[in-house]
């Protein structure tokens, strides 16, 4: 078969962190010559933020939903759109006459892998986190390719398992190849829904922060700007916005970032090089934030405060280290050059074509 004719499905959703990193790589497969499709979830956020994007010949949004973790009577409905939904995959792949599912995560990505695997259609799953998601652990040992982000210790003895880093890092450093920043400028964000803890904290002590001279962007998240709009109001010392769209622009200027863990926030920061203070969630599945960070407070190349343990002066105190100690700054920017040269995004390319 000419590679012309070779089709590809991409799968993922729940998050945009499932779907950010399909882009670079769906860009550069499609100039290849490959058809693309695109699955997802109905209630997820990819349906929308994919309507304008052209990769795709055609896009097909699954009803699913998560497996709850404790007893709960949603898990019957669960289980009954697992295997409802896997026919439906199974018959539409079959129709597109599918070469290859490329997994990237999220609920939706195990359920289409594992109907790729029954009816013996190549698959290849991506993981963003440094440990595996309940999508891909389901998978680990029936796909044909592993590529993963970060080191996973449960599959350094894998063989299948590739480290080729995430395609947002290449995209971010194809977009931003020049990176600056602006003297004692920091960046604070909480996720795409916020942080109560971190908004709060910062706005106890906004006034002793401008008056160190540090100027300050703080990104609150839509719920939290609109139940506090009030209280907002009286902080007109520091820039406060409750979401963005240009989120890359403002960590690119920022010469200190406070955010939590995600796997794009991760991807992000690596690419621009930025010195970081990590505030991992606690509310997320495996505790997977609090690893994702400590991956690189582990190589030097972040610093990490619990939110149990994050308050006003040890945050304080770790802002003022990170801006008057030049050695500290310079080993974790060095540290995060060294991490960038181990990820080569020509090799996640080259793995998906070697499976065609």
């Amino acid at each position: 078969m000419n590679k012309r004719n070779k089709k590809l499905v991409f799968v993922g959703g729940g998050t945009l962190g499932h779907i950010y990193p399909i882009l670079p790589i769906a860009h550069i497969l499609q100039e290849k010559g490959y058809e693309l499709y695109f699955i997802g979830s109905k209630n997820g956020l990819e349906k929308d933020f994919l309507k304008s994007i052209s990769f795709f010949k055609e896009q097909y949004y699954l009803e699913m939903q998560g497996l709850k973790r404790s007893l709960s009577i949603k898990n019957i409905k669960t289980l009954y759109l697992y295997f409802k939904g896997k026919n439906i995959i199974k018959n539409l792949l079959k129709k597109w006459q599918i070469d290859l599912v490329i997994g990237m995560g999220g609920y939706i990505s195990g359920v289409v892998l594992k109907a790729a695997i029954d009816i013996k259609i190549k698959t290849i799953f991506h993981e963003q986190n440094v440990i595996l998601g309940l999508s891909n652990k389901m998978v680990k040992n029936k796909i044909n390719k592993g590529l993963l982000s970060f080191p996973v210790e449960e599959l350094k003895n894998n063989s299948k398992m590739k480290i080729v880093g995430n395609p947002r890092t290449y995209e971010i450093q194809r977009k931003f190849p020049n990176i600056s920043e602006k003297d004692k400028t920091i960046v604070i964000v909480g996720g795409s829904r916020g942080s109560k803890k971190i908004n709060d904290i910062i706005l106890s002590i906004d006034k002793k922060l401008v008056n160190k001279g540090y100027n300050i962007t703080l990104i609150t998240g839509n719920k939290y700007y609109n139940e506090n709009k009030d209280e907002i109001l009286k902080h007109s010392l520091i820039n406060i916005i409750p979401f963005t769209n240009h989120l890359i622009d403002y960590l690119s200027q920022a010469s200190l970032i406070i955010s939590r863990s995600g796997a794009t926030t991760m991807s992000e920061i690596l690419a621009l090089k930025k010195v970081t203070i990590f505030i991992p969630s606690p509310n997320v599945t495996n505790n997977h934030q609090e690893k994702n960070a400590l991956y690189f407070v582990n190589e030097n190349a972040a610093k990490m405060i619990l939110e149990k343990e994050l308050n006003e002066e040890n945050l304080l105190d770790m802002i003022d280290l990170l801006h008057q100690n030049y050695h500290e700054r310079k080993m974790i920017i060095d540290n995060l050059n060294r991490l960038l040269q181990k990820y080569n995004f020509d090799n996640f390319i080259m793995e998906v074509e070697n499976e065609l």
